[in-house]
């Protein structure tokens, strides 16, 4: 059994994917489980659905692996596999990539180095570094907001955490992009080889920080997961497993994601004006729920890959053992479904914090906590030193980089009155 009417929607398509929301909703309605005609992988889209897949071990893994717009190719893998192999560490299978019980042991090391104490223990750090950043720029009246403070605030974070010189943390920034440019599922096979041979000087990096934590350990994220030993391993994380998680779960996982919702959120600040008006009336009663619903409507992370480990059927649809299923976390987050007014920001709303934006599950994103407080100081920072705010005429575009699985405003120019307190 499986759904008749089909609708008209290409998720690949750049123009979609500048704002797939109303793709979204027609999936949603017409065929929440959809089968993509170029892939011959499954959309879930809805909100109860994709938390069934999240949720439902028994019938849908992590392990499995896309290299691009078309179905995987071996001999396109085995180019990728020897290129790193030959010239750097071929990355181990990342933390969202694995199923219990290896995920379970492995994602022990993880809660150790993202445990509440560190987190609480790195939150003056933040807020220092968020009115810094917009200290830089305050007396100018105008910013590239992405570039300016977006990207550096998460960045240099998590940056420090890594044993990163903070000299060095724009060129970690270019690896890290080669990253999220070669899991975009947007590239050609040489594009592909290109973004590799960026990471791999990435990797030449971040090896010799990997020997000296082994050598004389100290007391940051990344030491822990260095030496941290996996009890049903026998043994610590080695280096082909270092590197894959530290382009995926610490850059860019721990980076990337929240640049992108610190850089949405602004932009739908000015969107909304009314919702301005209301954080700076209160912003004590509203900024938590305000993040969470730019997380909400914005989804940083739009989709993840699971497939399928038996036979299975949702909504009417039988989905084949093995069919790659793509899980859209940022249509479930507007399912009209579970939430009211869902394309609406409500700074009311009771059930803000049920979206989908980290996961759920045993997947949830550990480094959840930390980009919270990353978001809540962001914008604690701009409400208290900013009173009002504005796109700079002329100079936006409003274009997002081409992603199948996450959204990334590429810039943001806007100008500012600032408080009163800045101009005294």
């Amino acid at each position: 059994m499986s759904n008749s009417k089909q609708p008209d929607v290409d998720l690949f398509n750049l123009e979609t994917q500048q704002c797939p929301y109303d793709a979204y909703k027609a999936l949603r309605d017409e065929a929440p489980v959809y089968q993509c005609p170029e892939t011959g992988m499954y959309i879930i889209t809805r909100y109860e659905d994709v938390r069934r897949v999240l949720t439902d071990h028994d019938n849908f893994t992590n392990r499995t692996t896309l290299y691009g717009k078309q179905p995987v190719l071996s001999d396109r893998q085995q180019m990728v596999n020897d290129l790193f192999e030959k010239e750097g560490w071929l990355p181990a299978p990342t933390l969202a990539a694995r199923d219990d019980p290896d995920h379970k042991a492995m994602r022990s090391v993880f809660n150790e180095a993202f445990r509440p104490g560190k987190i609480k223990a790195m939150d003056s750090e933040v807020e220092a570094l968020a009115y810094r950043l917009i200290d830089d720029f305050i007396e100018d009246g105008h910013c590239e907001w992405v570039q300016q403070f977006a990207i550096p605030l998460p960045l240099f974070i998590i940056g420090q955490q890594m044993g990163a010189d903070p000299a060095d943390l724009w060129r970690i920034k270019g690896w890290t992009e080669a990253f999220f440019e070669r899991i975009s599922m947007m590239q050609s096979p040489d594009e592909e080889l290109d973004t590799v041979r960026r990471e791999i000087e990435a990797q030449h990096y971040f090896q010799p920080i990997f020997e000296q934590l082994r050598r004389k350990p100290e007391d940051s994220l990344l030491s822990i997961l260095v030496n941290t030993v996996i009890e049903e391993w026998g043994r610590p994380m080695n280096d082909n497993e270092l590197h894959a998680e530290m382009m995926a779960d610490t850059f860019v996982g721990g980076a990337e994601t929240t640049t992108n919702a610190i850089a949405s959120g602004v932009k739908l600040l000015i969107e909304n004006k009314n919702i301005w008006d209301q954080l700076k009336s209160d912003p004590d009663r509203y900024l938590k729920t305000f993040i969470e619903e730019v997380l909400r409507l914005e989804s940083p992370v739009q989709s993840l890959m699971r497939a399928a480990a038996k036979d299975v059927e949702i909504g009417g649809t039988l989905i084949p053992k093995g069919s790659l299923i793509n899980v859209r976390y940022a249509a479930a987050n507007r399912d009209e479904r579970r939430f009211d007014k869902a394309t609406e920001i409500d700074l009311e709303r009771k059930n803000a914090g049920g979206h989908m934006a980290f996961g759920s599950g045993k997947h949830h994103c550990l480094g959840a906590p930390l980009a919270r407080r990353e978001l809540l100081w962001s914008f604690t920072a701009l409400l208290d030193r900013v009173d009002d705010l504005w796109f700079a005429e002329g100079k936006n575009e409003f274009r997002y980089h081409p992603h199948y699985l996450l959204r990334a405003l590429k810039e943001l120019h806007i100008e500012f009155r600032p408080a009163q307190s800045c101009r005294d």
